[in-house]
């Protein structure tokens, strides 16, 4: 049986000043083992999905469509960075939004719940709207990390007006995935402005 590894998400235009910002972070952490996201490739992943037979794909897109015409856009802003994993054995960098709009929580919580209805159980995390940045694979020098991570100054990064969610295949290869839009749904439900 053939399988797809799929996943929910907002697509995001990484924009100038994300750039120039992973573009700093990688000059000043070039000697340590991080793997950095493409600008290209930043989205807020509303539900992983995993390892999917390709003949439960319609009943994905037309689970996803109904989704779609119950909720309308909203803004997003992403100001501030963070680490998840300890402070000690950081696993990813991320940006997020000091404050996720309702109406994109409300998207995940239907998403997550959907989902859970039609075979796909929610994980035991809590829904943390953010762009990861970077996999850190191993730190040779931890405090200079800590330092160059305490640096970031915390500000707006990314303002985007959202009008739709996208389904993608995640395509693993040597050099990073490859993301592959499947289909995109745009909002339906009362137009924000």
């Amino acid at each position: 049986m053939h399988t797809q590894r799929l996943f929910v998400a907002i697509h995001i235009d990484a924009g100038d000043s994300l750039v120039r910002l992973l573009s700093s972070l990688a000059h000043q952490l070039r000697h340590e083992r991080i793997n950095w996201v493409k600008p290209q490739n930043m989205h807020l992943t509303l539900k992983f999905i995993g390892a999917t037979p390709s003949d439960k794909i319609p009943e994905i897109i037309q689970f996803l469509q109904n989704i779609s015409l119950k909720h309308s856009g909203f803004e997003l802003e992403f100001d501030r960075t963070g680490l998840f994993g300890s402070q000690y054995n950081p696993k990813v960098i991320w940006l997020g939004s000091s404050k996720a709009p309702d109406l994109l929580i409300s998207l995940a919580k239907d998403m997550i719940n959907g989902f859970d209805q039609i075979g796909y159980p929610a994980d035991r995390q809590n829904f943390v709207p953010h762009l990861t940045l970077a996999r850190i694979k191993q730190l040779a020098d931890k405090h200079y990390f800590q330092r160059i991570i305490r640096q970031i100054p915390q500000q707006v990064y990314i303002r985007q007006a959202i009008h739709s969610f996208r389904l993608y295949e995640s395509i693993l290869q040597k050099n990073g995935p490859v993301y592959k839009l499947i289909q995109e749904f745009q909002f339906d439900g009362l137009k924000s402005d």
